[in-house]
């Protein structure tokens, strides 16, 4: 927060509200992947990936040192989102809950069983469907 100093305390409510309201305006994946490209940097979007995954291995029960080494991210890091798990741990639980819808939904319609119904061993046809394409 040194770097925003200089800033009101509603000026950086209204800037946090922008982004709360920029995240919610998404109806499915596509707009989701829409609005992260067109806000966030490249490597801003790759630091909050990289966070989440610091985030599963810890609860996971890695060490801090298998985190550092697996994931190639510094000590201050991981001991950042240890924190930040502590403080918020309902954040990382909804992020885990969607992503297990996301991965269900996926694996339920990603392939189609084709073959009659004498046909023992069905062949799989792939549906063309996309993790973006899990609705909210």
């Amino acid at each position: 927060m040194r770097r925003y100093r200089f800033l009101t305390k509603d000026s950086v409510y209204g800037a946090l509200n922008k982004l709360r309201n920029a995240f919610l305006a998404a109806r499915d994946g596509d707009e989701v992947n829409e609005i992260i490209n067109g806000i966030l940097s490249y490597d801003e979007r790759l630091k909050i990936g990289r966070r989440i995954l610091v985030a599963e291995m810890l609860k996971g029960g890695f060490t801090i040192e298998e985190i550092v080494n697996t994931l190639k991210v510094g000590r201050t890091t991981v001991l950042f989102v240890s924190r930040n798990l502590d403080q918020f741990p309902n954040c990382f639980e909804l992020l885990e809950k969607r992503n297990n819808k996301v991965e269900k939904e996926y694996q339920n319609k990603k392939h189609r069983l084709l073959g009659g119904s004498k046909k023992i061993f069905k062949s799989k046809e792939y549906t063309g469907y996309k993790r973006s394409n899990v609705n909210r």
